[in-house]
């Protein structure tokens, strides 16, 4: 229901709660078709918790614009069929330990935005901003001492 088309679209980094800091789930977005209120939009994110991530894609969900009210939102730009199907592939590349206890969605996603600044699609000045503000951490070692 609601797949991807051919149009440009906007691409947003969606943090959940509305004060920066803690931890904060975060993914990408952008709006696939809509019903009245609700919009159906495409997301990008790993799923679980601490000790159990998972990473599933496409995954496309309803969305109220209710949900603007709980969340902080980044636009990263407007992109063409072509980008967002490299920002999946990006995605589907960038490497997560499932069962990690110190690198969560934050850090991968910092990950993925980084591979989208290295290949193209996406402004180092709206990386660093959306780094800094959200706030999105650097990759550590895993308490076991692997990368």
């Amino acid at each position: 229901m609601y797949p991807d088309d051919n149009s440009t679209k906007l691409i947003e980094l969606q943090a959940a709660g509305r004060c920066p800091g803690g931890e904060r789930h975060v993914l990408l977005r952008w709006t696939n078709g809509e019903n009245g209120e609700t919009k159906y939009t495409q997301l990008i994110h790993l799923t679980g918790g601490r000790g159990n991530y998972a990473f599933h894609t496409p995954q496309v969900k309803p969305h109220s614009e209710a949900s603007r009210r709980y969340n902080t939102f980044y636009p990263l730009g407007y992109y063409t069929r072509a980008q967002r199907d490299q920002v999946i592939a990006l995605a589907q590349s960038i490497k997560f330990n499932r069962h990690s206890d110190v690198n969560d969605c934050c850090v991968w996603m910092r990950d993925l935005l980084g591979a989208m600044v290295a290949y193209g699609p996406l402004r180092k000045d709206i990386f660093d901003r959306v780094v800094a503000e959200v706030p999105l951490r650097s990759r550590v070692p895993e308490s076991d001492g692997t990368a």
